[in-house]
């Protein structure tokens, strides 16, 4: 049976980034095998950015430093909740009470970009649930591709097509944060031709991967039961989603491209983060 890929690009209407990006997926459709079946959607459409107010912007807050201590316990990193407590409290006071017009009017302008990004993430997701495509593709306007980065794609849909069928499956593609950064050093299982492979999954940034129907639909019965997650940003929601899956999680299939199959360009300076001089 023919297979399907759901091809999505996440973007701001930036027109460079857009000439360059399109016609890169573009070519890259063209050159996959044609054994694939291939839908291409855009999800770009925003409300007016307007700041937080102190509400969402403080219980964002909470949510990320409840979301840190899981994310240590899950890696399997040592916690240390009061100490950390202490310091979120202290940064949090200097945040809200000392500058008032500065770190916190910041977080609330870029907490409200992150969740715009976030709900376009989760359109991408439901547009590729609704076409009946097997994989799906997610690509953000800063990624860059390389000079083997089609035939490189070609390779790994068949080998998650031959090797993990009906199985979840997580396929960072873009990178963006050191491994030493990251610290899921404790989760790799193996490294084997050019993929990290972990046993439980995690994500990097979400500047690219790949993911399939099976996966995406467990994200949304999580993101339908729970609509608080999305209020932070999507490569912390991914990884709080994995978390949220329990004892599922250990089926999921994840791995990480390195070498990575695209480049970040926000990561390695080809293109500015939308948080500067915010």
């Amino acid at each position: 049976m023919q297979s399907s890929v759901c091809v999505a690009l996440v973007h701001n209407n930036n027109p460079v980034r857009n000439d360059y990006v399109c016609a890169k997926i573009e070519l890259m459709v063209t050159n996959l095998h044609p054994d694939y079946k291939v839908k291409k959607i855009e999800v770009s459409y925003q409300s007016e950015i307007v700041p937080h107010g102190y509400g969402i912007a403080i219980l964002r807050d909470f949510m990320y430093q409840q979301l840190a201590y899981k994310w240590q316990k899950y890696r399997l990193l040592r916690t240390r909740k009061l100490r950390d407590w202490f310091g979120f409290l202290r940064i949090f006071f200097v945040k809200y009470i000392l500058n008032q017009n500065m770190a916190a009017h910041r977080w609330k302008t870029n907490g409200a970009i992150e969740v715009a990004v976030t709900d376009k993430h989760i359109r991408a997701w439901v547009n590729f649930l609704d076409s009946n495509a097997d994989y799906l593709i997610v690509f953000e306007d800063d990624v860059i591709f390389k000079d083997d980065s089609n035939l490189r794609i070609n390779r790994l849909l068949d080998e998650v097509t031959n090797n993990y069928l009906n199985r979840a499956c997580y396929v960072n593609l873009g990178g963006g944060v050191s491994l030493a950064d990251l610290m899921v050093t404790s989760l790799e299982r193996c490294y084997k031709e050019n993929y990290r492979h972990y046993q439980k999954p995690v994500t990097n940034t979400t500047c690219a991967y790949l993911v399939n129907r099976e996966l995406i639909t467990k994200f949304m019965t999580i993101v339908t039961r729970k609509p608080w997650l999305r209020l932070i940003a999507i490569d912390w929601m991914i990884n709080n989603l994995f978390i949220l899956m329990n004892k599922e999680v250990s089926s999921v299939v994840c791995m990480h491209a390195d070498p990575t199959i695209f480049k970040h360009g926000t990561f390695t300076g080809e293109y500015i983060s939308w948080q500067v001089n915010k």
